[in-house]
Formats: C-alpha cells, sequence, structure tokens
C-alpha cells in the first residue's frame, strides 16, 4: 500500500505524509523530534553562564534566568557512573558542621609524651592540632606528633624560650624576657632556614600578630619600647617609647576598628607604683600618634580580650583585684575584691564571667561581670601556675605547679559549666609549668618541667 506524499514545508520536496524529517533538506518537522543535549553539558552552560555573568559585574541581560536542572533518578545515577575530569558532577556538599563542643562531665584522660633529657618550658598546639611545639632549656624548639609522639623538627635558638607564641598559623616567637634584646621567629614550613630575629629592645615582653596579616608588635620592659615589625624579612617599621615598662599587648577594638593596648607599669623603690594602658591606633602615621593613657590599677598580671575586642579583664596582684576595662571613646574601669595574690584573668561564659587565678589562695574567683559582684569561689587542689581557656571560654585548664621557678607541684584543674565550676582534677608530671589548649577545646597540653615531658588531656 503506497503512502501519501506532501510537500515539505521547507523546501516543498515531496515527503511521506507524517514523516519527522525531510530527507532532502535534512530539516525537521515536528519540535518533539529535536534531540536534547545530555543534562551534563545543560549543566556546564548554565554553570558557564552564571560564571560569565559575575563577570561582567552584575549588568542586567536580557535573558531570562534559566530553569532549574532536573535531577537525575536513581536509575540515571547509575547509568552516568563517576565524574570524568572536568565535567560537571553532583551538587557539591556543603562544608562539614564543626564537631560539638566537649561535654565538660565526661571523663577526661590522659598520656604521656617524654622529650628527652631536656626539660621543657612552653608549649602551644599547632593550628590543626595535630601537633605541639615545645621551647626547652637547652635553647631549642621542638615539634611532636601527638599521634605517636615522634620528634618531627627541632631547631636551635639563640636563646632558650621562657615562652612562646604562635603568629598567623606559621611562625613561632621565642620569647626571653631577661638578659635578651632580641625575638627569634621560627617558620615552622622551613626548619632547615635559621630563625628571623626581631630586634624589639631590652627584655622582651609579649608579641601580637595584626589583623594585616603580615606585621607583628612587640613589647619591651626594660627598653619601655613598643616597636612594629615586619615578617618575614624582620624590619622594623616603626616605634614609640612609654614612660613605663610594657609587659603585656592585647589587640582590641575601639571606635569600629582595631586598637593596640599596651599594659605597663611603674615602679619606686622595687614596690609596683602605678599602671596604665596606652590605647592607639596602630595604623596611624606616625606610630602611636593617636595614643591615650588610662590608669588602671599598681600591678597588672596577665589579662585577656573579650571576644568582641571591646573589654579586657585582668587581675591587680598588689590590690587583690579583678579589672574589668571597657574599651570606648571614654574607658570605663570596674574592679572587684578577689582572692590572694591573682596572677591570671580569663573570659567564660560568652563572657558573661570573668575567672581569676589566685595563687596563694589557691582558689579561682568566679565573677559576673555584668553585676561585677563575685559569684563563686573555687579551691584548687594546688596553687595555680597559669591557665588557657579555648576561644569560645567555655572550658578553662589551669595548671597546678605553684609560682616557684622552677615550679615544684603538679596537676591540670578543668573548669567549665555555667557558672564555671571544677570539673576534673587530673595527674600531670612533677613541675606542670604552662599550657594550650586547642581551637575547639577539645584537647590540652601541658608541660612539666621536672618530668621533662607534656601531657595530652582528652577525652
Amino acid at each position: 500500500m503506497s503512502q501519501r506524499r506532501v510537500p515539505c514545508p521547507a523546501c516543498k520536496a515531496p515527503i511521506v505524509d507524517g514523516a519527522r524529517k525531510c530527507r532532502a533538506c535534512k530539516a525537521w518537522l515536528v519540535p518533539e523530534a529535536i534531540p536534547r543535549a545530555p543534562k551534563v553539558i545543560l549543566g556546564g552552560i548554565a554553570v558557564a553562564g552564571t560564571l560569565f555573568a559575575a563577570v561582567v559585574g552584575g549588568r542586567e541581560s536580557p535573558v531570562g534566568e534559566a530553569p532549574p536542572l532536573t535531577a537525575l533518578t536513581d536509575s540515571d545515577a547509575s547509568s552516568q557512573g563517576a565524574p570524568r575530569p572536568g565535567a560537571i558532577g553532583p551538587e557539591i556538599e556543603a562544608e562539614p558542621e564543626p564537631p560539638p563542643p566537649p561535654d565538660p562531665n565526661k571523663r577526661w584522660k590522659t598520656r604521656e609524651i617524654r622529650v628527652g633529657e631536656v626539660h621543657p618550658l612552653d608549649v602551644v598546639f599547632h593550628p590543626k592540632g595535630t601537633s605541639v611545639y615545645v621551647s626547652a632549656d637547652d635553647a631549642t624548639l621542638r615539634e611532636y606528633k601527638l599521634k605517636n609522639g615522634e620528634l618531627s623538627h627541632q631547631a636551635s635558638m639563640p636563646a632558650q624560650g621562657d615562652e612562646i607564641r604562635m603568629l598567623f598559623d606559621r611562625y613561632v616567637a621565642v620569647l626571653r624576657h631577661e638578659d635578651a634584646a632580641r625575638v627569634p621567629v621560627m617558620d615552622t614550613t622551613a626548619w632547615n632556614r635559621d630563625p628571623v630575629l626581631l630586634d624589639v629592645g631590652r627584655s622582651p615582653g609579649q608579641i601580637v600578630a595584626m589583623p594585616d596579616g603580615r606585621t607583628v608588635v612587640a613589647a619591651t620592659i626594660d627598653g619601655k619600647r613598643v616597636a612594629r615589625f615586619d615578617l618575614p624579612t624582620g624590619v622594623r617599621l616603626s616605634d614609640i617609647t612609654l614612660p613605663h615598662a610594657t609587659g603585656q599587648l592585647f589587640l582590641v577594638r575601639a571606635e569600629g576598628r582595631p586598637y593596640l593596648g599596651a599594659l605597663g607599669a611603674l615602679t619606686h623603690g622595687g614596690r609596683a607604683a602605678g599602671a596604665w594602658i596606652d590605647l592607639f591606633d596602630p595604623s596611624e602615621e606616625p606610630f602611636g600618634a593617636t595614643r591615650r593613657s588610662v590608669f588602671v590599677g599598681r600591678d597588672p598580671r596577665v589579662g585577656a580580650v573579650s571576644r568582641d575586642g571591646g573589654s579586657l579583664f585582668f587581675p591587680d596582684r598588689v590590690s587583690n583585684r579583678a579589672v574589668l576595662l571597657d574599651i570606648a571613646a571614654t574607658t570605663q574601669v570596674k574592679s572587684v575584691a578577689v582572692g590572694l595574690s591573682p596572677e591570671q584573668g580569663f573570659f567564660m561564659g560568652e563572657d558573661r564571667y570573668g575567672v581569676t587565678l589566685d595563687s596563694k589562695a589557691r582558689t579561682a574567683t568566679v565573677i559576673e561581670l555584668e553585676t561585677m559582684k563575685v559569684k563563686s569561689t573555687l579551691m584548687l587542689d594546688g596553687a595555680p601556675c597559669g591557665g588557657a581557656a579555648s576561644p569560645d571560654g567555655w572550658i578553662l585548664f589551669v595548671t597546678l605547679g605553684g609560682t616557684e621557678w622552677p615550679p615544684k607541684g603538679s596537676g591540670v584543674a578543668v573548669i567549665a559549666g555555667d557558672p564555671p565550676k571544677v570539673v576534673a582534677t587530673l595527674p600531670t608530671g612533677l613541675g606542670a609549668c604552662a599550657v594550650d589548649v586547642t581551637r575547639d577545646g577539645a584537647r590540652a597540653v601541658v608541660a612539666s618541667y621536672y618530668d621533662k615531658s607534656v601531657t595530652i588531656v582528652e577525652q
């Protein structure tokens, strides 16, 4: 039976009635018969169009928004197989949620890493929490892997480090507070190179990293100088000399921008005669031009900065008081009595509490900062030597070595909860002298001078 023929609508050549394509001009006659590009190719075109629109810079386009891609069925997905290099694969998963904070009431445990025949002086975690850096009394800086306790790197320093500080997640500054005028800074990505030496002046105090990601500011106690340096060159960019010995530096916020807080004190006849904090914008020229000084007590000890950078909290050892300094156009100073000889202060509980470590009283005083009233006094199993709080302020680890040097005591207390309380006291080696905590608060490390070890505290 012969099929009826009709002229092609495009070229007029005779074609079979109902044909989908003209054999003469190759034109498609039925729109539904036009083959579609594979889904992955359409996806690539959509992505490319989006990138182009972003590069153009937000100009309006007459082209409407592309419809969403059709989701693959299970059978389609299995037939596609693994994506080829360069092909558009499945939707990229979002960054995994950070692990939940450690449960302070869960059982804590300890394990030990031996550091050979040297005495550890200070310890700080690698930014990823996979290893620890240790300064030793043989003037070396060492790195130990937490997984197996293996010594992975070691470098000689110009002098032993009383304290070490991590800068920009890459450099370790080695601070010798007496009989020194330079601060060695080790690049932990290049252990085969010599450390950069920062010429800070007599008796280095503290060092802080600036928000620009490249410069640091260091203070000196005897030299009374605060100076800014470039890393990794070590070039001194600017400095200022203050009227009093400056041992502490804080990066704070005032008037909506970063400010530098230099906390120092005067002495008279070997006794504390007054303390001031100098606040200035480090970006101003000349360096320290906007400086204003605020009287804050007599003998300030190690303090802390609130999470928003707007407050400082520190103890005054001579007056046995804790000081809360609100940094604003008009700086406010509040204080409250605490235990005997407070040596260090911390913000805790989303900055609702301040905690001081009182060495002679062997206590930790918890203060409700809104009212500046003592909430509780926590008894410790030994004299506190120092502490380290997690960045979120929910856990505080306190070494119980005492204030003598070298310290004689041992142990570490864990303070946590709302309000803060002692949730655990754990053993360490003899001479617990320094402590650090990981960024997630899940692990701490304690250096033990006499035991020649570091103790890992974890759940």
